[in-house]
């Protein structure tokens, strides 16, 4: 059984009640995911909403069967920050996306009848949600406004992000780069390596760190290509 003591670090749920807390943490439970691993999958029953305790969450968007899964696109990456996602569980349908552990993670899984439960009965929670739910519709859509703009402008602003998230050093893939970018993986990796080569990058497979935040936001400000 899952106490508050085990979730301690999770800012949302110090917005419920303790009675409704040790409810819905009576049906929770703790999960661990390597990275890879798909926490929940698109089109499965949203059977559960998720909150990241520890390590990141990429929200992705599966090609269909007849695509290739290289068309699959990053929607958002979900940090203990973030926390909440798998948030389909409040319709009663189907994952939208597919959760993907970008790290090794450790998620607390809560059954929908209780998630919606204590959104119906807990305000204070309910107005949690919503304001993340919000400012991720917002980031979002800041997201899609960029994608008019070349590769490199988009690939920095994906970069930049995750250092706001994770700090200078991002474990991440060139895949997952691209993903996030909505670009091809070739792409993602011309232009790390011209960014690495002029120094504004460093890093080995699978990790990078950047070393001139402040240059990066001037050229996409110059509107370097």
């Amino acid at each position: 059984m899952v106490t508050a003591a085990d979730v301690t670090s999770c800012a949302l749920l110090h917005a419920l009640s303790p009675q409704r807390l040790n409810r819905l943490l009576a049906k929770a439970s703790v999960r661990t995911h390597r990275r890879g691993e798909a926490v929940f999958r698109q089109d499965a029953p949203a059977d559960a909403a998720w909150l990241v305790l520890e390590g990141w969450v990429h929200l992705v968007r599966m090609p269909r069967e007849e695509e290739h899964e290289a068309r699959a696109v990053v929607l958002y990456t979900v940090t203990p920050n973030d926390v909440l996602c798998g948030i389909s569980a409040i319709e009663q349908g189907t994952y939208t996306t597919s959760g993907i552990a970008g790290t090794s993670s450790r998620m607390l899984r809560i059954p929908a009848v209780g998630f919606r439960e204590a959104l119906a009965h807990e305000p204070r929670f309910a107005c949690h949600v919503l304001r993340m739910c919000a400012g991720r519709i917002r980031r979002m859509a800041q997201q899609y406004g960029a994608m008019t703009e070349p590769v490199s402008h988009r690939l920095i602003r994906a970069i930049l992000r995750l250092q706001q998230q994770f700090g200078d050093t991002i474990p991440v893939t060139h895949r997952e780069l691209a993903q996030m970018s909505w670009t091809t993986t070739e792409s993602a990796i011309r232009s790390v390596r011209a960014l690495k080569r002029d120094g504004y990058l460093a890093g080995s497979r699978g990790r990078l760190t950047v070393r001139r935040t402040g240059e990066l936001e001037r050229l996409l400000s110059k509107g370097h290509q």
